[in-house]
């Protein structure tokens, strides 16, 4: 049985990922692989980031976010 933030990520949700060395940054979840989810697609949006910048999309296990 899986537990925990794994079985309940939906597209659209706000998450914190590690990033660095410094403080998880907040991420939107893009897409979401498997039943339970296998990997896990956000784009990041840390602080620092302007307007103009590209978006960072990255693909992390379900474990290694968290709800922000």
């Amino acid at each position: 049985m899986v537990k925990g933030i794994e079985r309940q990520l939906q597209v659209g949700d706000t998450v914190l990922v590690p990033w660095g060395l410094g403080e998880p940054v907040p991420a939107t979840v893009v897409e979401v692989w498997g039943d339970p989810p296998a990997h896990v697609r956000v784009r990041l949006r840390p602080p620092e980031a302007d307007e103009s910048d590209e978006p960072t999309v990255i693909l992390v296990r379900p474990d290694a976010v968290t709800p922000a």
